[in-house]
This record gives C-alpha cells, structure tokens and sequence, in this order.
C-alpha cells in the first residue's frame, strides 16, 4: 500500500513540476526575453510565431527564453542589491 501512494505521490509532483517549468519557461520567460531580443537584433528575431503564438518548440524559442531568464536573474540580482539584500 505504501508503494502505491509512493508512486501516486512522485508522479504527482512530476506533473506539478512539468507544468510548473513550462509554464514558467514557456510563457513567463519566453515574453520577458521577447523584447530584449528583439531590442539587440534591431528586430530581425524572433522571426514570428509558428503555433499560436508560440515559438518555444524551435531552438530560436528556447534561446529567446535563456536571454528570458538571464534578464530575470540580473534583474533579481540588481533588486537585491540596491535593497541591501545582498
């Protein structure tokens, strides 16, 4: 019995956590790196939509997302430090 929650319970957190990471990386991210990338290449990427407005299953999406999460960290960083947090 205990086997079986266990199970039901990891499986469980590993749909939480899909879901969690690709809302996160897919949307969130996604559109936060979407105007700086577009910003650095005078807007020549990314090229447009492919999917209902989605770009994330070609490698141009992911890169755009990193540049997304890259502004999201040093703009945490920059936050923290000008609060004194750091």
């Amino acid at each position: 019995m205990e086997d079986l929650a266990e199970g039901f319970l990891r499986g469980f957190g590993r749909a939480l956590g899909y879901l969690l990471v690709n809302i996160l990386f897919e949307f969130f991210f996604y559109y936060l790196g979407w105007p700086v990338v577009k910003l650095f290449t005078l807007g020549a990427y990314p090229r447009g939509a492919d999917r209902y407005g989605w770009k994330i299953e070609s490698h141009e999406g992911v890169w755009v997302s990193s540049i997304g999460v890259l502004v999201f960290v040093l703009a945490s960083m920059a936050c923290f430090h000008y609060a004194g947090l750091i």
